[in-house]
């Protein structure tokens, strides 16, 4: 059994009591220079420093002090068909760790020795994007020539299957690492890459999942590669637009397929990205729609998708303006039910997120505003 110092016991022990009413998941509690605290009822956990600092602050306040992660870890490994093949899932984990970015592995490692966990569990989480595909995903970009606020827009909902207990373990999550851009994250611990996120400059990003079968230029999977989730982190942690996000993209090994949509205070674009190639995708008249298909003809390999259907409209010359409202809207008619779990729209220009979650469809529930800017700078 681990030793821990006064300081630790001390921060599991300082645990603010919960507001009347409030979805309360995480403790609200202080460890070193870490905070998770309440925003309008989102958890929202601040971590600064150095990569080991971060991942040990993480490792208290977002791992140790979590309701019952392993129960959570278990039942989704359940829920998905895993369980038989966790442990090969596992040993494939271990196989990318030396693609992983430096910093973030020394977060991880710190993490997993604050929480007194086994690090594969974490290892596993930050690649379960690149060994196993998962529901899908709706993305909506909206340019600001279509946009009624006169700024871009960027709708997601994060469709995911709806395991017992995840809504409670949904957090933001803001890293202030030193020589980095600071940035927040809309994850699910213990995942510490890049599910949906933004950062300082505004440039947000999401995935959306696609299978290595789904494409026409018929890539192998990569174990040369970085993680995707990892990948993502790194170009909020590094660039500042679309276009700088294309270029760092572009220089890196790439494990499977997926698209990303992005979107920066000017606007944005989907990247449809292989092993091999990729290849980005330009709104038309004004608004750019993703769902979990290639659509360019280098990668398509079939294009059937309700939901992008139900989308593509919205790209239509002379169709609606678009305000925050609207997106929601237009991400509620192509809900997956329970899968549903996230719902948000980002407004870069002034670093807002308004972020709905929960028991699906996360789209009939009440958004909630949290100003990401604010957070940025504060010291």
């Amino acid at each position: 059994m681990r030793t821990y110092s006064a300081a630790l016991l001390v921060a599991l022990l300082v645990i603010a009591p919960a507001a009347a009413g409030e979805r309360k998941s995480f403790p609200a509690a202080k460890y070193k220079a870490g905070e998770l605290r309440y925003i309008d009822k989102v958890p929202v956990l601040t971590l600064r420093g150095k990569p080991a600092e971060m991942g040990e602050q993480f490792g208290i306040l977002a791992i140790r002090n979590a309701p019952d992660l392993t129960a959570l870890t278990q039942q989704f490994l359940k829920d998905s068909g895993q369980e038989a093949f966790y442990p090969v899932l596992v040993k494939l984990a271990r196989t990318l760790k030396p693609n992983f970015p430096k910093h973030h592995l020394e977060e991880m490692e710190a993490a997993a020795q604050a929480a007194d966990r086994n690090e594969d569990r974490l290892y596993f989480a930050n690649t379960v994007a690149d060994l196993s595909s998962g529901l899908g995903c709706s993305t909506i970009v909206v340019q600001k020539e279509r946009s009624k606020t006169g700024a871009p827009l960027f709708g997601r909902n994060f469709d995911w299957l709806p395991t017992k207990g995840i809504a409670e373990h949904t957090l933001i999550v803001v890293y202030k690492g030193e020589g980095k851009h600071a940035f927040a994250a809309i994850t699910v611990s213990p995942i510490e890459g890049v599910i949906s996120g933004m950062n300082d400059a505004g440039l947000s990003l999401t995935i959306n999942e696609i299978s290595i079968r789904k494409t026409k230029d018929k890539a192998e999977f990569n174990p040369k590669g970085t993680p995707l989730l990892l990948s993502f982190r790194r170009v909020l942690e590094g660039c500042t637009t679309v276009a700088e996000a294309e270029k760092l993209l572009r220089s890196m090994e790439r494990t499977t397929t997926c698209c990303l949509t992005l979107c920066d205070k000017n606007g944005g674009a989907v990247f449809e990205i292989t092993p091999k190639n990729l290849e980005v995708r330009s709104p038309e008249n004004g608004v750019c729609c993703c769902t979990n298909h290639f659509r360019t003809a280098k990668l398509m390999v079939q294009n059937k998708c309700w939901r992008f259907d139900k989308l593509a409209p919205l790209c239509a010359a002379g169709s609606e303006q678009l305000g925050v409202k609207d997106v929601f809207q237009h991400l509620d008619e192509v809900h997956q039910g329970k899968a549903t779990l996230q719902s948000m729209v980002f407004e870069p220009k002034s670093r807002v997120l308004n972020l709905a979650y929960g028991e699906g469809p996360a789209t009939r529930k009440e958004p909630h505003r949290i100003d990401l800017g604010q957070l940025f700078d504060a010291k």
